[in-house]
C-alpha cells in the first residue's frame, strides 16, 4: 500500500510499503555547497554576484534569509575565501570539516533537494539517504543533501543536472517536467565513492 505523504503545487509525493519515496515533476538547478572543493565554481560570489547562482535572487542576500544558504563573517555579511567567493550550505554537513568542505558540492556530486513538508512527513530519516533521478530514460545515483522552500518541489544539483542531460545553469537550466524522483529515507547514500552519514532534522 502506498501513502501520499505531501502535495506540493498539486504534485503527490507518494511513500510506498518499502520505504522508497517519490514523484513526477520538472526540476530546477541548485548550486548550493559548491565552494570550490573540487576546483570547480562557487555557487555565489560577493559582492561582484557573477558565481554560478544569483547571490540576491536564488540566497536572498541581504533581505531574505540569507544565514540559511551563506555563511556569516559574523558581521552580517557573506563569509568569503578574500577572493570574492562566498561559501553556500547545504543542509547535509559533513562531521569534523572545516566550512570550504563541510557541504556537499553541487558542481561535483549528484543530489536532490527535498520539500521540508516531505522531510517532516516521510517515515526515516532523509538527509543523507540514498535517491535515484531519472530523465528521458537516464538514471543517477543521488544522496538527499537540502531542504528547499515550503512551496518548492523537484530540484537537484548542477552535477546530477548534467548527467542526465538537463540544462544544468542554476541561474537558467531545469526543465518543466517527465522527471522521476525516488529516494529511500533510512537507507545511506553512496555517491563518488563516499558514504553519507544518515542526519535527522
Amino acid at each position: 500500500m502506498s501513502t501520499i505523504i505531501a502535495t506540493v503545487r498539486n504534485i503527490p509525493v507518494t511513500q510506498d510499503d518499502n520505504g522508497r519515496v517519490h514523484w513526477q515533476s520538472g526540476t530546477a538547478i541548485d548550486a548550493d555547497g559548491a565552494n570550490g572543493q573540487n576546483e570547480n565554481k562557487f555557487a555565489y560570489r560577493y559582492p561582484t554576484n557573477d558565481g554560478l547562482d544569483d547571490i540576491h535572487g536564488s540566497a536572498g542576500y541581504p533581505n531574505g534569509a540569507w544565514q540559511d544558504i551563506l555563511v556569516n563573517d559574523g558581521s552580517s555579511h557573506p563569509l568569503t575565501d578574500g577572493n570574492g567567493n562566498a561559501y553556500s550550505q547545504t543542509t547535509y554537513a559533513w562531521p569534523g570539516r572545516p566550512i570550504p568542505t563541510r557541504a556537499v558540492d553541487a558542481t561535483a556530486v549528484a543530489y536532490v533537494v527535498v520539500n521540508p513538508h516531505v522531510r517532516l512527513n516521510a517515515m526515516g530519516v532523509v538527509i543523507g539517504c540514498k535517491a535515484v533521478l531519472t530523465y528521458q530514460g537516464n538514471s543517477v545515483t543521488a544522496v538527499v543533501a537540502d531542504v528547499s522552500g515550503p512551496n518548492d518541489i523537484g530540484e537537484m544539483s548542477v552535477a546530477a543536472a548534467e548527467a542526465l542531460g538537463i540544462p544544468s545553469s542554476p541561474r537558467t537550466g531545469g526543465v518543466n517536467d517527465g522527471v522521476q524522483f525516488e529516494f529511500w529515507p533510512g537507507t545511506r547514500a553512496v555517491v563518488n565513492g563516499e558514504t553519507y552519514v544518515l542526519q535527522r532534522a
